[in-house]
């Protein structure tokens, strides 16, 4: 009888601290999260590194995304490209943090990213990106009004 107070004891500690540990994990994923606001702006908080990440999908099919205010055009890795049927239709030379590409070029029907939605964009499809992440370059941002506040980002549709 001894024996099984301690034991019982060791099992109680041991599943406290895998509570403690989810719900810790539960609240730090979650204050990552981007939020829809109430006048439909996208609000996206910044992650650890400083970026801007999110889910969206290019043609309806789910990818990640991070906001790249230094990159010309919406840019996917090669794989990405390749897992989403788009095309190349030519090349280019661009300047990347890494140095000099050569870029696929070609476009895609339709950018979601939460409730906003673009149309017809031109994207870069890089062969030397081995990540699963595409860059939302500045032909997509520019389409945007932002607003940073604190952590967050806010993105609404721009008024023409």
């Amino acid at each position: 009888m001894r024996d099984l107070v301690p034991r019982t004891a060791r099992w109680f500690w041991l599943l406290a601290w895998l509570a403690l540990l989810g719900l810790l994990t539960l609240y730090f994923s979650r204050q990552f999260q981007p939020e829809v606001t109430a006048r439909g702006e996208l609000s996206l908080p910044r992650d650890p590194a400083g970026h801007y990440r999110l889910e969206g999908a290019i043609n309806g099919q789910p990818v990640q995304l991070m906001l790249d205010t230094g990159a010309t055009r919406v840019t996917l890795p090669k794989a990405v490209a390749q897992r989403l049927g788009i095309t190349s239709h030519g090349q280019q030379q661009v300047s990347t943090a890494g140095g000099p590409v050569t870029v696929g070029m070609g476009r895609i029907e339709k950018l979601e990213m939460g409730p906003l939605t673009l149309y017809d964009l031109a994207v870069f499809i890089n062969p030397a990106d081995p990540g699963q992440t595409v860059l939302v370059g500045m032909n997509a941002i520019g389409k945007l009004e932002m607003v940073q506040r604190g952590q967050r980002l806010l993105l609404r549709p721009l008024q023409e």
